[in-house]
């Protein structure tokens, strides 16, 4: 039986023979119409909401966008396909360069001189064999440069791309007028003892903070990696550290005269892990995954 609000209970008869129902019924009548009047305010707000999504009733063979129906033939209008194909070709391009800049670390935006050493005439130190400096610089800078833009994102110019001179006022000149954010010059030792060997990372004598640091971290870097002797971060009054405008360090990561680490010099594969350290400590001083 239903009372007055559509509610079924029981009914209790009376000695007139009219019907009534119980107090109980009553209570749940009520409180039942209450759960209806919020259900009715639930549903409405649903209505509401889902006429803002874009829904797709393919039972109906329409489309619904923005709570508008639009009727099976959209679909099968050119300029209709060719407004879909060109939004999801977007999407899926804009998903793509998200995906690959965070693949690609947090140097993005971050601009680096790097100045392979000597070249040209001067040819730096020479191994024993004639392994020269200047193309081992070369090839660990070249490296170094690779791995700061692809595995970081960074923009990267160099001092030299081949085997030519250069002066070292023109390498200054080079990152100053170019406003780099960071210089990275790479070099090899040399000493008159043979046996001699070891990682050495220099910062100009004045320089910032943040030239030690970066100095600091490339250091340990090079060390962990190659694993030789540990001469400690120094600095120096070098030309290229001085007169730059930017944090600036020196690497000297090992030493081209001992006949053992001349061998390792030669391979390839050496001198691009040499270059890779070098990055991997760059990327730590930024405090940016590599």
């Amino acid at each position: 039986m239903r009372n007055s609000k559509g509610v079924c209970g029981w009914l209790s008869f009376g000695q007139s023979g009219s019907c009534s129902f119980s107090k109980e019924t009553i209570g749940i009548a009520e409180n039942h119409g209450k759960v209806l009047d919020r259900q009715k305010i639930v549903d409405r707000q649903n209505t509401a909401d889902h006429r803002k999504m874009i829904t797709v009733q393919s039972a109906r063979g329409r489309i619904g966008v923005s709570g508008h129906q639009l009727p099976r033939r959209a679909l099968q209008n050119p300029c209709f396909i060719l407004i879909a194909a060109v939004i999801c070709i977007t999407t899926l391009a804009w998903i793509g360069a998200t995906q690959i800049a965070s693949a690609r670390g947090g140097l993005g935006g971050v601009t680096f001189m790097v100045d392979p050493g000597h070249g040209g005439w001067d040819p730096g130190a020479v191994g024993p064999t004639g392994l020269t400096e200047k193309d081992v610089n070369l090839r660990v800078a070249t490296a170094l440069r690779n791995c700061l833009a692809e595995y970081g994102g960074a923009t990267v110019r160099m001092t030299r791309y081949g085997d030519y001179d250069v002066s070292l006022e023109d390498r200054v000149y080079m990152a100053n007028q170019w406003g780099a954010d960071r210089f990275i010059s790479v070099h090899h030792n040399a000493s008159v003892n043979p046996a001699y060997n070891g990682t050495e990372t220099y910062a100009y004598t004045y320089g910032s903070w943040t030239s030690m640091d970066m100095r600091n971290r490339v250091h340990w870097s090079l060390v962990r990696g190659l694993g030789l002797a540990d001469h400690g971060p120094k600095t120096a009054n070098f030309y290229v550290l001085r007169y730059t405008r930017m944090p600036a360090i020196l690497t000297e990561a090992s030493f081209i005269t001992n006949p053992y680490q001349e061998a390792r010099l030669k391979d390839p594969g050496y001198t691009w892990r040499e270059g890779y350290y070098i990055y991997r400590g760059i990327a730590d001083h930024f405090g940016v995954s590599p």
